[in-house]
């Protein structure tokens, strides 16, 4: 899977793109920003997202670059945040939530997971650590 990283910690940021090559997906990003996030999706559409909902540059605005890959090019995300109450309350606009910290497996499954609800597979065991906002096996169709 191609999977965007909109994460503004860099170290986080690195080590998610780490584990994510390591099980064989193409990282595009990370952004920092959701300046640097806009126009990273203007050049390339990922199948994926993993979006960290408060940047540092403004509270919540992971929210809106889910938002905006969702409605604009159909790409769903998942919200890997500390922000528990902020991702229920905008449950729309992401497959789910990982709380922060995560460990490398938690991750990995819940990719594996998107991957499967994308497809309209059927869905394997959610995990630990995994919230999911969706329940549907209807695929997800990119704009």
């Amino acid at each position: 899977m191609r999977i965007l990283i909109v994460e503004d910690e860099a170290l986080v940021a690195l080590s998610l793109e780490g584990m994510l090559q390591d099980a064989g997906h193409t990282v595009i990003g990370p952004a920092l920003t959701s300046a640097a996030a806009m126009r990273i999706i203007k050049d390339e559409c990922p199948d994926l997202a993993l979006v960290n909902i408060n940047l540092k540059e403004e509270r919540g605005a992971g929210i809106e670059v889910a938002r905006y890959l969702l409605e604009y090019c159909g790409v769903p995300s998942i919200f890997v945040s500390g922000q528990i109450l902020e991702a229920r309350e905008n449950r729309d606009v992401a497959l789910g939530y990982i709380n922060k910290p995560y460990n490398k497996n938690t991750l990995l499954r819940s990719v594996e997971i998107a991957r499967q609800i994308i497809c309209g597979e059927e869905k394997n065991i959610t995990p630990n650590g995994l919230e999911l906002f969706v329940d549907s096996n209807e695929p997800i169709k990119k704009k």
